[in-house]
């Protein structure tokens, strides 16, 4: 593959982590034959498919059950450009704001969606809620359930010239080995290097940060709340399968950041 696709892909990617809202485009039941719009919060897998966290009674979800082939389209809020995935994560390269929404990246994944499987829930659930903390609320809701549409296909578009279709074997990343264990490494982040992590929040975000908590981590970046703000996503510079890779990958982020920020200290290992 040409640097030049993959790069786009990998912004592709960033894309779908860093936005929390995106228009699910349905097949209407009621309608027969016409598309129907609606809107969801969402959360990726580690592979680039999605999670919805839907009651049955919205029309939506009524609509996927006799129509399981949607749409999910994403774009930054206010037509926001995006930053570069892989390349300079200074604070100094921050989202552009667009006065044409045309001229901001957008992203668009066809796939088949279907219920979450039984054994698959308490982990789903449990990373969703650390996302979506307010949604929990809806647990005690009989009509409330996990849904994952399976990313068949993927049509994104960067900015002028930096348009793509993108096939699913590309678009796909491999489970990291460390996937079932994401939990406890949240929760030694969480517990040993909080210090680590303001410094990472602080720099990679231009934001000082006070407070932070890792909530979740991807092969390409790990979520964070900071301040006790919305969920920021902060990317890796390379791909991390193995645990090793994500020690190593924390360990250079907070190295450069406490060597940015002017913070003499030695960094732990995580």
């Amino acid at each position: 593959m040409k640097p030049a696709k993959q790069q786009s892909i990998d912004n592709a990617r960033l894309l779908l982590r860093t936005c929390e809202l995106g228009v699910l485009s349905t097949h209407s039941k009621a309608c027969d034959g016409y598309p129907f719009g609606s809107v969801s919060t969402y959360m990726s897998t580690h592979e680039g498919d999605v999670i919805f966290y839907v009651s049955d009674l919205a029309q939506h979800t009524k609509n996927f059950s006799h129509n399981q082939k949607m749409c999910l389209t994403v774009f930054p809020p206010y037509g926001g450009g995006l930053l570069k995935a892989n390349q300079d994560t200074s604070p100094s390269v921050r989202p552009k704001d667009f006065k044409d929404p045309n001229a901001g990246a957008r992203l668009s994944l066809l796939g088949q969606i279907q219920p979450v499987q039984r054994e698959l829930e308490p982990a789903i659930s449990e990373r969703f809620f650390n996302l979506y903390p307010d949604s929990r609320k809806y647990q005690n809701a009989h009509d409330f359930a996990f849904y994952k549409m399976h990313t068949e296909r993927v049509r994104f578009i960067g900015g002028f010239g930096d348009i793509h279709w993108i096939n699913e074997d590309d678009w796909r990343m491999t489970t990291p080995v460390w996937s079932s264990s994401e939990q406890s490494m949240i929760h030694h982040m969480n517990s040993d290097h909080v210090d680590a992590m303001q410094a990472i929040c602080t720099y990679f975000t231009g934001v000082k940060t006070s407070t932070v908590r890792m909530l979740a981590i991807n092969p390409d970046g790990a979520f964070y709340q900071c301040n006790k703000d919305k969920p920021v996503f902060i990317a890796f510079p390379r791909k991390a399968i193995e645990s090793v890779d994500v020690r190593k990958i924390l360990v250079e982020q907070t190295s450069i950041a406490r060597t940015a920020l002017g913070i003499d200290r030695a960094v732990k290992h995580v």
